[in-house]
């Protein structure tokens, strides 16, 4: 019984009467958030049928008196309905009203879940942890599920590691998830857990360093999925947290040894950073020495001197491609100009491979090639590093490699980083011609694209556009619409004070970060994610006690 009252608690109208209707009506609410909570980081057909079972149960539980009444007074709400009314309202004149029609209609959760949320019962204490549990036990279900596809699945590219939603979008839950630990662990052992913590010491506390554990484990899952934004994310996030409530730190200890953890942490990224940097520029021998112009067998080299540089070594000096398809042909089934599983030709992938190996790339860097290698190459990995080195050292060796190919041939497709610099340039040249009230909601995605062919950018034909969702809504909407919509939630941030509690910072934080590297809002998992704890969190810090209008 304890346990039906505080997850299912009865809900009482003004003049004290219980309301057995209302009490059902909130118990299917706080199950289908229960599934929608847990469903979040994985399953998008999920997310969209409990979205329209909440608003089916929302209409029927009717009670309009006392919505009315929660809705007047959440600012939070009204920002959400004013972003909505903006992209209704810039559809006059679209010429592609279909796509502008087809966003909105992604775009549902951002009406669909606040108007449900921020007007029903709020959630209890016990409930709001109940379904924070929910979430952080899916997201590490999930990580366990993709280190077994890792595991039993050879070759499997880093972002199929998750098969349920983008590695991006599951990231951002990652941090997310860890977030919500770091909040129990601190609010465990302070405040409202110091007479916990006094009964239990530190060292006996094992829920507490199981929490830890877990998110441990969820930072190293970070790795293998190689999501830089992630690690910005949780690092300015810290840094911003620390900002904010560095006054409330009542223990001084505790302050400086945060403090102290930041400056360490970005002083490691620094050094590891450098010591990648150098790991990758150090020439080999080969590099260092003057051009040969023929191989041991007397065959000439061919050396394009273009500058660009892996591991150390000049990717397209020393190659004789005689020599190459002969001992290939001994070696593989594969012809040298056939296309790889990575839909990359295998002659590149081959002069690659042996280009970070600092060999020749002839027949007796062939030679150096052992069966393994063979494979690799065949599968379209480019160099060992891929193939055997840390996922940190893959990551930057990835990043320097773009780098490399655009300083010298100003190559950025099929580049994730280098192909949103371009995406940004594009987008903001597109602002720049519509600068007050944007080229509306249909528009954007056929503007930026006709932008990329007046420019002849190397993206014409992409299917992204600004690929920046701060971007996507200034191109669409304009000055006057995107200080609409920034105006709102200020507005509504600051009266609700939601910001003044850590984790909902934290959680705002994410978002606001991830505006910048990804349209966020394009997606249905980017729009439940940006819209659901901030919700939760706001209503559940409405007054819990109200008693419900007759």
């Amino acid at each position: 019984m304890d346990f039906l009252q505080a997850y299912f608690p009865r809900v009482t109208r003004a003049d004290g009467s219980s309301s057995l209707r209302l009490t059902i009506h909130h118990a299917v609410y706080f199950v289908l958030l229960f599934v929608l909570v847990g469903a979040q980081p994985v399953s998008n057909f999920m997310m969209s049928g409990m979205e329209i079972l909440l608003a089916v149960n929302w209409a029927l539980e009717w009670d309009m008196r006392a919505k009315m009444g929660r809705a007047r007074r959440s600012p939070l709400l009204w920002a959400f309905l004013v972003l909505m009314a903006v992209h209704l309202i810039w559809m006059t004149g679209s010429e592609n009203a279909s796509y502008g029609w087809n966003d909105i209609f992604r775009k549902l959760p951002l009406l669909a879940i606040p108007l449900v949320l921020l007007t029903s019962r709020p959630l209890n204490g016990k409930q709001l942890a109940f379904l924070l549990f929910t979430f952080v036990s899916t997201v590490f279900v999930a990580t366990i599920i993709g280190r077994i596809r890792m595991a039993t699945i050879p070759d499997l590219p880093y972002r199929q590691i998750i098969p349920f939603i983008s590695h991006i979008r599951f990231a951002m839950n990652v941090c997310l998830a860890v977030v919500i630990i770091v909040w129990f662990v601190v609010e465990r052992r302070t405040e409202s857990g110091e007479r916990r913590a006094e009964k239990r010491p530190l060292v006996k506390d094992w829920l507490l360093w199981l929490s830890l554990a877990v998110a441990l484990l969820l930072l190293d899952f970070l790795f293998r999925i190689r999501s830089y934004t992630a690690f910005v994310m949780l690092f300015v996030t810290s840094v911003l947290l620390l900002a904010f409530f560095w006054r409330r730190i009542r223990n001084r200890v505790v302050a400086l040894m945060s403090l102290l953890a930041v400056v360490i942490v970005a002083a490691l990224a620094v050094m590891v950073s450098i010591g990648m940097y150098n790991d990758y520029y150090s020439p080999v021998p080969l590099a260092s020495q003057p051009l040969r112009e023929a191989t041991v067998c007397g065959n000439p080299y061919q050396h394009k001197q273009d500058g660009l540089i892996e591991n150390g070594n000049y990717v397209n000096n020393y190659i004789c491609r005689a020599e190459l398809e002969r001992e290939w042909s001994k070696r593989s089934q594969m012809e040298l100009d056939e296309v790889t599983e990575n839909e990359y030709s295998v002659y590149p992938t081959l002069i690659r491979y042996l280009n970070a190996m600092g060999t020749t790339k002839d027949s007796a860097g062939m030679a150096m090639l052992g069966d393994d290698d063979i494979r690799a190459i065949e599968k379209g990995i480019a160099n060992p590093v891929y193939l055997k080195g840390t996922s940190l050292r893959k990551m930057y060796y990835v990043m320097f490699f773009e780098y490399e190919c655009y300083r010298n041939f100003g190559a950025v497709k099929d580049f994730t980083m280098l192909q949103r610099f371009e995406l940004w340039k594009n987008a903001w040249r597109v602002y720049k011609k519509h600068p007050v009230f944007g080229v509306g909601t249909g528009d954007v995605v056929d503007e930026c694209h006709k932008q990329l062919f007046i420019d002849g950018s190397p993206l014409m034909g992409t299917k992204k556009h600004a690929h920046n969702q701060y971007l996507t809504f200034i191109v669409s909407f304009g000055a006057v619409g995107f200080a609409i919509i920034v105006g709102f939630f200020v507005y509504a941030l600051r009266r609700q004070r939601v910001l003044q509690i850590p984790a909902v910072l934290a959680f705002v934080s994410f978002v606001l970060i991830s505006f910048i590297t990804e349209d966020t809002l394009e997606t249905l998992a980017g729009c439940v994610f940006s819209v659901l704890f901030l919700c939760l969190t706001v209503g559940s810090g409405e007054q819990k006690t109200e008693r419900e209008e007759p």
